[in-house]
């Protein structure tokens, strides 16, 4: 559930709660009957049943299941947050639809003649199997955990309702926004369209919709605050359509380039953060509000200012907070080092633009997000990923071109792809996967002198860099996977970035906490209790030896 009231007139009813639960193991959803499973146990939803000590680290099919009661016939709507990976959906035994792919948000409609008692069944696959959900492949380094991972509320439509509300900032002196509405029924409808921001109307006039409409105005909101890190000043934007409500929270911000800056409200950003894993070892990829709050007190506390969510898009509660604490969020598709056979291959792509599409229209109204990524690692420097490319960025500035678009490479001396992003963002591990600490500040050097070589005129951002840090391991030789080797690096990386050079506009340190990784056994050998062991906290947020230096680091380059 989101952390404020979208809706006051729409009749909708959160299912989050214990579900039926039933583990099928390695069997086929295709070749069964959901009206013959026997559930014999209880699930948390959202929830994540291989971080149970019951299922811990089982993949298979599982069977969800809660009788829900609908008081007002007519169309309704299943709103899911995210589902890990595939799953299928039936009411009362029909099959309803599948969705294909986690941490995005989709929605699932039916109608209802009658009110009355339903049987909601969803099947669950976590299987790393490409030909069913590409997008989730066992050489990531993450753990992919499965369930029905976050929210899920039941809308009640009737005959016509708010499809979606979009708002961007038009301007600054005056404050000015552009709203979008869209707007859908059943069949040809007029009623009453109010728009009130802070409960102030800005529009009172009918609209007819048949079988779908939409518009589009402008409005100025003289006085009104800015939103940013220091003053982050939230506004509600409340549409009531007939009996149909919705409400959505904005913040006056414009984020642009301008040769190597990046600019918030046309001033300089400078970035400091760390790149983000939705994930702990109890509750895998469903974290409560208590986690959400806890990590970004703790990034509050280092003086941070700027998360990149790896590499998935993330909760709109967690971006609730963001918006309401002022941290500035880069937000991107689900992707970890795609080779041309997945960039090349139409199934693969769908799945893509897919989740694409989630993310951005529900995130697209969060100030927080500055940033829209894809293809984390991917192969940007194969001339055979270029399309693939070219079509992502594209769909992305179709949906919202008010954002810089940005990915996050690692061949940045071969890269065939800057040319297409606003700005360039390197993934490099000096000190760690290659060469001593002491040839951290040439490699820096080597990698700005690059990219002025050739792209002088575009922000820089380092979106990974870091150190692994076995937790509680220190020794004499303060040596790789000892706390005070990533206390080091993390010192001269700092440093370097922003004492010595200021061609960066960002940096992302990897990652804020430990977090389980893949289970392929060869990988597995390169990391240490089969955790990337990399964050500055350990995986239950307890901070190790580099966390002050963080913080004193980042407070004086935050004044």
């Amino acid at each position: 559930m989101r952390i404020f009231p979208e809706h006051e007139l729409r009749k909708t009813q959160s299912l989050d709660g214990l579900w039926d639960f039933h583990f099928l193991g390695d069997v086929d959803a295709d070749t069964l009957d959901v009206n013959d499973i026997d559930y014999t146990e209880r699930m948390a939803v959202p929830g994540c049943f291989d971080a149970t000590p019951a299922y811990a680290g089982k993949r298979g099919l599982a069977a969800y299941h809660r009788a829900v009661y609908i008081a007002s016939a007519g169309r309704q709507r299943l709103a899911f947050d995210s589902v890990n990976h595939w799953c299928r959906i039936f009411i009362n035994g029909e099959q309803l639809q599948d969705h294909i792919g986690g941490f995005g948000p989709f929605t699932a409609d039916f109608e209802l003649e009658e009110d009355g008692w339903v049987d909601l069944t969803v099947l669950v696959d976590n299987r790393l199997n490409y030909q069913r959900c590409p997008l989730h492949l066992d050489y990531m380094d993450w753990y992919h955990y499965g369930g029905i991972s976050r929210s899920v509320v039941l809308h009640s439509l009737g005959k016509a309702w708010i499809e979606r509300v979009q708002i961007k900032t038009t301007g600054l002196e005056p404050p000015e926004i552009g709203v979008e509405v869209l707007l859908q029924s059943t069949g040809e409808i007029t009623a009453d369209c109010v728009l009130l921001i802070n409960d102030e109307a800005v529009m009172d006039q009918p609209i007819t919709v048949n079988d779908g409409a939409g518009f589009s105005l402008n409005i100025e909101l003289e006085g009104a605050h800015l939103w940013s890190p220091d003053h982050p000043h939230l506004n509600t934007l409340r549409v009531i359509f007939g009996e149909d409500d919705q409400a959505e929270r904005f913040g006056i911000r414009t984020i642009t380039t301008n040769g190597q800056e990046l600019l918030l409200n046309g001033k300089p950003l400078r970035l400091l953060g760390f790149n983000r894993h939705e994930i702990h070892p109890d509750f895998g990829h469903a974290l409560p509000d208590a986690i959400l709050l806890t990590d970004l007190q703790y990034l509050k506390d280092m003086h941070c200012n700027f998360i990149r969510g790896s590499h998935y898009p993330q909760d709109p509660r967690f971006l609730d907070l963001c918006d309401e604490m002022g941290f500035l969020v880069w937000n991107e598709s689900i992707g970890w080092q795609h080779t041309a056979e997945h960039l090349n291959d139409p199934f693969f792509m769908e799945c893509q633009v897919t989740n694409l599409h989630e993310m951005v229209h529900s995130a697209i109204n969060h100030p927080s997000v500055i940033l829209w990524g894809i293809l984390n690692e991917s192969r940007s420097d194969d001339p055979a990923c270029r399309a693939a490319y070219q079509a992502l960025i594209s769909e992305i500035r179709s949906l919202d071109d008010s954002r810089p678009v940005t990915y996050a490479t690692c061949y940045p001396f071969e890269d065939l792809n800057f040319d297409l992003v606003d700005v360039i963002s390197i993934n490099r591990y000096p000190g760690w996967y290659e060469g001593q600490l002491e040839e951290i500040p040439a490699v820096l050097d080597r990698l700005a002198a690059h990219v002025d070589s050739l792209w002088a005129d575009k922000p820089l951002i380092i979106s990974e860099i870091g150190a692994g840090a076995v937790p509680g391991w220190r020794d004499r030789n303060e040596d790789r996977w000892s706390e005070q080797y990533q206390r080091k690096l993390y010192e001269i990386v700092i440093d370097h970035l922003f004492e010595q050079r200021n061609r960066v506009c960002g940096l992302a340190l990897w990652v804020f906490a430990d977090f389980r990784s893949i289970e392929t056994t060869s990988r597995l050998l390169g990391r240490p209790r089969g955790y990337n062991n990399k964050g500055c906290l350990d995986e239950y947020r307890r901070p190790k030896n580099s966390y002050p230096l963080v913080k004193e680091k980042f407070s004086k380059l935050a004044r």
